[in-house]
């Protein structure tokens, strides 16, 4: 009965820590993902500012500034994640 404790203790332990491991990778693919995906940032706010525009040169401008600004701080995070994911795993 004890070696059966024991064991389901050391289960319990071990499943515990095996998420800590798999967080770095996950974050590595989050920031990859970010920075891949930052172009659609304009599209999505020039299609949002465009649709509730009354005048459209303005919304298209509006749009491509917002959405590059979006797009630029998704780059930045995402390479931020991908650059600080190694360190993590040092740091544990």
């Amino acid at each position: 009965m004890k070696r059966l404790v024991s064991i389901l203790i050391a289960l319990a332990v071990v499943s515990l820590s095996v998420p800590v491991f798999a967080d770095t990778a996950s974050k590595f693919q989050g920031g990859a993902k970010d920075v891949m995906m930052s172009p659609l940032q304009v599209s999505d706010s020039v299609k949002a500012e465009t649709t509730n525009a009354k005048f459209l040169p303005f919304a298209l401008a509006g749009g491509i500034l917002k959405g590059g600004f979006y797009m630029a701080k998704h780059i930045v995070t995402g390479t931020l994640d991908m650059v600080t994911s190694p360190l993590e795993m040092i740091h544990r």
